[in-house]
């Protein structure tokens, strides 16, 4: 039986060994991960996580999970390995209200993006080194929705002023930039 107490729950995720279930407590106090494999229940618990249903992502070959924490107004990202649920890395970030993060598809980074106020998306190594960052304008709303392309080379990054940039992997530079009217006619 999965129960978080007083607290309640916020959010639940699967982690990819589809062996345990990630709850957030109400509030983010906590995550919970919960072992469907074992008696005792909760394997481990994961300080309080920024977000309850975002900045929550496991590497694509379930190894590891990023968490985004914010701890004195500063945000950062504190890397587990999944095994043991054990931290492995924990650095700061350059973002002032970090939105959301995402692994490559090829796990050899962790892209980053600000609040929705803020057009800033970091690139980052597991490990916590800054490897580019991209910032296409400023003074206006930013960044609206990111996905990784499959091969992990371009990153496609929507935003507010109703286009989409496609970003290089190496130069953190944009490729393509398509403009998205407001309406589309069929």
């Amino acid at each position: 039986r999965i129960a978080e107490g007083p607290a309640g729950l916020s959010f639940s995720k699967w982690a990819p060994d589809g062996r345990h279930v990630l709850n957030t407590a109400e509030f983010n106090i906590r995550i919970s991960v919960w072992s469907l494999a074992s008696t005792t229940g909760v394997a481990a618990s994961l300080k309080a996580p920024k977000h309850a249903d975002k900045g929550i992502d496991f590497s694509r070959d379930g190894r590891f999970l990023a968490v985004a924490e914010r701890e004195g107004g500063k945000d950062y990202v504190q890397v587990y390995r999944c095994s043991n649920w054990a931290p492995v890395r924990r650095f700061a970030v350059d973002t002032k209200d970090l939105a959301d993060l995402r692994w490559s598809p090829d796990d050899r980074t962790i892209g980053i993006w600000d609040s929705n106020v803020e057009y800033v998306f970091v690139a980052y190594s597991p490990e916590g080194r800054r490897l580019g960052r991209y910032q296409a304008y400023e003074g206006a709303l930013g960044i609206k929705a990111v996905e990784w392309a499959p091969s992990g080379q371009f990153v496609a990054i929507g935003s507010f002023d109703q286009k989409c940039r496609i970003v290089n992997h190496l130069t953190w530079r944009p490729i393509e930039e398509h403009s998205h009217p407001q309406t589309v006619a069929c």
